[in-house]
């Protein structure tokens, strides 16, 4: 087997378990209605809310579902729970 070849099927097997552990590590994502309503509760309504929280909370539900925490921050930040 030639090195580009070798190289090619490395990047293949890293990007695949990539792929992999990230489906396997996240319990799945809210939707956006799901999210809206988390972060409402969380960091209250976008209208009052920080932009930024409201938009970390936004992602991280639709990522990670019921698996994401709030950070003890300010403003509240927050990430998929491990």
């Amino acid at each position: 087997m030639s090195k580009s070849r070798a190289a090619s099927w490395v990047v293949a097997v890293l990007f695949a378990g990539a792929l992999g552990g990230a489906a396997l590590g996240c319990g799945g994502g809210y939707d956006a209605d799901e999210a809206r309503a988390t972060c409402d509760a969380l960091v209250g309504p976008v209208a009052t809310a920080d932009q930024r929280s409201y938009g970390d909370c936004m992602d991280c539900h639709m990522e990670c579902g019921s698996d994401c925490a709030v950070l003890e921050s300010f403003p509240l930040q927050f990430v998929c729970d491990d």
